[in-house]
């Protein structure tokens, strides 16, 4: 995958600045580098694996069938059509997974100064076409939804009773990103160093994909005892910050125990989730399915239910406009205790 990855950088350095020379002039090696550094490493490692797959689906697999290999560079959009009908027939990628699938084919093509391919009318239609096909052939699919409240405090319950530190850390960590609103990747690499912890509040320096590296983005929890007068965020988030603080240094990431052999991939707070919510015996209810992401969903529309003001929401939660905020609300989240536990702090107090 790193080759993959270094082969696309250099595509995009040939195609914006030409050959670099041994001997470049003043500035021209920097400005390759910084362009190589214009997207995340997850981001291009996303890309440059999609893209192979669109690459072996137009060379290998048309060979396969005995057809003529089809032009990935530039594609046409009768390929594009063609390669999401092959993924509908495949049945391993779902409607709603494609976005990266395309953009990796759009980026591949506008990074060279071609126009994007995977766009249009037609590839709307077709898209639409593939959900609903999805839909006959599954009627019973899920759709992912936010985590309610009172189950995050189900979680919050098991990580202050239990005596095993793999537990608490689960917890811990599924309680932190709920509570910030985070995305997976942003909550499972969160590192000791970004972390502040008082008796009044907790700071999370956030990196997340939607702040710039190059600014810090604190964002600060305070425990207000008016909703939470047990203080049983403060206590878990306590709790696993003194029991990891032994074996922590600055730049280990915060939820490492001493023997762990995890890659830290955002997969694994889906799988702590699904390990907790065993562990308390709840369940999503039929048509619905919990994930990392519905951490992010959950904290948000908790806090809209209980009347946090929607600007709030958007700038606790890093989101840039209402376009983007709007994809994670439900409604249909209603205001409860737990609620009020995780959220009731971000309310103003009463007027004097």
């Amino acid at each position: 995958m790193r080759r993959r990855v270094e082969a696309w950088d250099a595509a995009l350095i040939r195609a914006a600045l030409g050959r670099i020379p041994t001997t470049a002039a003043p500035g021209l090696a920097q400005a390759a580098h910084l362009l190589t550094l214009g997207r995340r490493t997850n981001t291009k490692t996303s890309y440059a694996s999609k893209w192979q797959r669109f690459v072996h689906f137009c060379t290998t697999t048309q060979s396969d069938h005995g057809c003529k290999p089809l032009a990935y560079l530039p594609a046409s959009e009768r390929t594009v059509l063609t390669y999401l009908g092959f993924l509908s027939d495949e049945g391993l990628v779902h409607e709603t997974s494609l976005n990266p699938y395309l953009a990796a084919i759009n980026q591949a093509h506008e990074d060279i100064g071609l126009p994007r391919p995977a766009l249009g009318h037609h590839l709307t239609l077709l898209r639409k076409g593939f959900a609903a096909q999805e839909g006959d052939h599954n009627p019973n699919a899920s759709s992912r939804m936010p985590v309610p409240a009172d189950v995050m405090l189900n979680i919050l319950h098991l990580g202050l009773n239990t005596d095993n530190s793999h537990i608490l850390r689960m917890c811990a960590c599924l309680v932190v990103c709920y509570s910030w609103y985070n995305r997976a990747d942003t909550g499972i690499q969160l590192q000791r160093s970004h972390v502040t912890l008082t008796d009044t509040s907790m700071t999370i320096n956030t990196k997340s994909k939607t702040c710039a590296r190059n600014v810090a983005c604190p964002i600060t929890r305070r425990f207000d005892p008016r909703h939470d007068p047990d203080a049983l965020v403060y206590r878990l988030l306590l709790r696993w910050h003194t029991l990891s603080r032994p074996h922590h240094s600055v730049s280990d990431i915060y939820w490492s125990l001493p023997g762990d052999t995890h890659v830290w991939q955002p997969s694994i707070i889906t799988k702590w989730l699904q390990s907790c919510l065993q562990l308390v015996h709840r369940a999503p209810p039929a048509g619905e399915s919990w994930s990392g992401h519905s951490m992010r969903a959950g904290g948000a529309s908790a806090s809209l239910a209980i009347g946090v003001d929607l600007f709030h929401i958007m700038s606790f939660g890093q989101w840039k406009s209402l376009a983007a905020v709007q994809r994670y609300l439900s409604f249909l989240i209603l205001p409860d205790l737990a609620a009020y536990i995780f959220f009731g702090w971000l309310r103003p107090p009463p007027a004097p």
